[in-house]
Parts: C-alpha cells; sequence; structure tokens
C-alpha cells in the first residue's frame, strides 16, 4: 500500500502566522526539517511525528 504525505498546519514560532506544509509520508516519521517561514522567512524546525494514522507536525524556533 502507498502511503502519501500529509498536509500540516504549522505556526511560526517568531511571527505566528499559520501556514499549510506538505509533510512526510507516516512511513517516514518520525523526521525533523529545517524549514524557513514562508511568511516572515525566519529559520524554524518542524518535528514531524505520527499519532494513530494522522501525521503531527510541531514547531520550534532556531533562536
Amino acid at each position: 500500500m502507498m502511503q502519501f504525505s500529509q498536509n500540516c498546519l504549522v505556526t511560526c514560532p517568531s511571527c505566528f502566522e499559520t501556514f499549510s506544509v506538505s509533510g512526510p509520508s507516516p512511513s517516514e516519521t518520525p523526521t525533523e526539517w529545517d524549514y524557513d517561514c514562508e511568511v516572515c522567512c525566519r529559520p524554524m524546525t518542524i518535528q514531524f511525528y505520527l499519532d494513530e494514522d494522522t501525521v503531527v507536525a510541531e514547531t520550534h524556533s532556531d533562536q
């Protein structure tokens, strides 16, 4: 069975804007990505993990 990535809502820890990120497929979790906010361009880390069958994302400031 093929597993597809899921869109995850994330909130920037710097500007607090929320946007959608295409997350990894469930088979690729847990994982961590370095990512720049799509609104303010500040760096952050997004941690993806699996909660039952759903990919969940948490953001952390790199500063």
